[in-house]
């Protein structure tokens, strides 16, 4: 698959169609793609073809999340249209708000914790304490996750 089919008028067609309301080519190999949620909320996505021709996609707001590499448009395209869907559907909720900063605070923890990790000598007992605390979130969101309705969008 060459470059320009993930920068080609349909990948832009098919984005414009789904509901991005700006989408800016940055040097041929990479696109920012914005969609207006409402209110004020954006969702913008970063997509980088690399020189394997695999599409690199990485939501930018309302918080940074890497989502991977994908080897087509047909991946990609169905990817961000739920994601935006999802979105669009979460943004109506009264603990959006609390959400994000939720998701931003968790991500701020895990710089938080590359950055002891590669500035500190961490003791063997320190690192197994975090690692328990870490166990004791994941088994947190398992248990949050299992009494909460789940949210299924219509695309």
């Amino acid at each position: 698959m060459s470059v320009s089919t993930f920068s080609s008028d349909f990948v832009h067609t098919a984005l414009i169609q789904m509901g991005a309301n700006q989408i800016k080519v940055v040097s041929g190999k990479q696109m920012v793609i914005t969609f207006d949620l409402g209110n004020g909320l954006d969702l913008v996505y970063v997509l980088s073809v690399s020189n394997e021709n695999k599409c690199f996609v990485q939501r930018a707001r309302p918080y940074p999340m890497v989502h991977g590499k994908f080897a087509s448009t047909e991946e990609i395209l169905p990817f961000i249209e739920r994601d935006y869907h999802a979105f669009l559907n979460a943004r109506n909720s009264r603990n959006y708000g609390t959400f994000v900063d939720v998701a931003r605070k968790t991500l701020a923890l895990t710089q938080k914790m590359e950055e002891l990790f590669i500035t500190h000598n961490l003791s063997p007992e320190d690192l197994a304490l975090l690692h328990a605390q870490c166990d004791q979130m994941d088994a947190l969101m398992n248990e949050v996750a299992h009494r909460s309705p789940e949210i299924y969008c219509e695309l």
